[in-house]
């Protein structure tokens, strides 16, 4: 319990626990607009509902925004922590260092996708007139509630259950010598990720940027369809290409190593990007599927445009921060290849 007292380990519970606690207060919010709103009426209690409705699409914000901070706090806190824990070398050995670890970084990244999907609806809501969407966000925002919750008992699990006396596993002894099987690895997945996440990023940006010209809801399913999958092979090029180009050892495939500050921290920016090009593109498509009075239509084709180009700027950017370290180790090598 005594590592509770870190500053980033408690900053990062802190801020899990102030965001849970808003969600709550903006579910009880949506179920009483489940049960009693009714736009037809203009009584009293129906704009007092509305004014709540409008409370609780901040409250999802702001436990977003603190969300995301605990996220990256919660990384924050496993690097400083490695130190501490003897053969932990990174963010990897402590989350490996109990079983807590693991499911407590996915639920926090699933907690941050799912508020911030919400988010992004209630984000769609300001632009439409009227309250055409005020059950289907309700609803949205109750399913931000059992994640919140679930996430924060994680965390809780996973550093109040954290032995810092305990001998821990390096990344480099589970990841590395996975990568060591040069049949699998070099040839196999680290070629796909290698050449098809930039194509994937290329094509997803080329397809954002026509869905915004003119958007229609082919084009945008399509457009956020890339765009998913270019995070997701992002994701694992990060993994199996700019790890060891930015470490120069084709064996080091530890995503949390890129959070050290040995290699500028590039991993902070570059699964920044590509979550937000995901949330952005997912969020474009959510509105594509609340858009059905003709206020929300009205609205829909604004709003798609400004996701679609913001996504098509994030995939830049992590394709940019990605493609930073091979070009580095193109240079320095002399143009040498890593994979032999």
């Amino acid at each position: 319990m005594a590592n509770l007292l870190e500053p980033w380990v408690l900053l990062s519970v802190i801020a899990s626990a102030i965001a849970t606690l808003l969600l709550a207060r903006a579910g009880t919010t949506a179920v009483r607009v489940l049960r009693h709103f009714d736009a037809r009426r203009a009584t009293e209690g129906q704009l007092a509902l509305e004014r709540r409705l409008e409370l609780a699409s901040t409250f999802v914000r702001v436990a977003f925004t603190l969300d995301l901070a605990a996220l990256v706090l919660l990384v924050l806190s496993a690097d400083k922590l490695s130190h501490a824990i003897r053969g932990a070398m990174c963010g990897y050995g402590v989350f490996a260092a109990n079983d807590w670890g693991f499911r407590a970084l996915f639920a926090a990244i699933a907690s941050v996708f799912v508020t911030g999907l919400v988010a992004q609806a209630f984000a769609f809501d300001a632009r439409v007139r009227g309250m055409d969407l005020a059950r289907p966000l309700s609803i949205a925002t109750l399913v931000t509630v059992p994640f919140g919750f679930a996430k924060l008992v994680l965390v809780w699990l996973f550093l109040s259950k954290l032995d810092l006396t305990v001998v821990a596993s390096c990344c480099s002894v589970d990841l590395d010598a996975a990568a060591a099987d040069t049949t699998l690895y070099a040839h196999g997945p680290r070629e796909l990720a290698a050449y098809g996440a930039p194509a994937a990023t290329a094509l997803a940006v080329a397809l954002a940027l026509v869905a915004s010209r003119r958007p229609t809801r082919g084009k945008v399913a399509v457009a956020g369809a890339s765009a998913l999958l270019a995070a997701v092979l992002g994701v694992a090029a990060a993994v199996l290409e700019v790890a060891p180009h930015a470490f120069e050892t084709p064996r080091h495939v530890c995503p949390f190593c890129l959070v050290k500050p040995d290699v500028l921290a590039i991993g902070y920016p570059l699964f920044g990007a590509l979550l937000a090009a995901g949330l952005w593109a997912a969020g474009a498509a959510l509105a594509t599927a609340l858009a059905r009075g003709p206020a929300a239509r009205e609205a829909w084709a604004g709003f798609v445009r400004d996701r679609l180009r913001r996504e098509a700027i994030a995939l830049v950017v992590a394709l940019l921060v990605g493609v930073a370290p091979v070009v580095r180790y193109a240079v320095v090598s002399g143009g040498a290849p890593l994979f032999r």
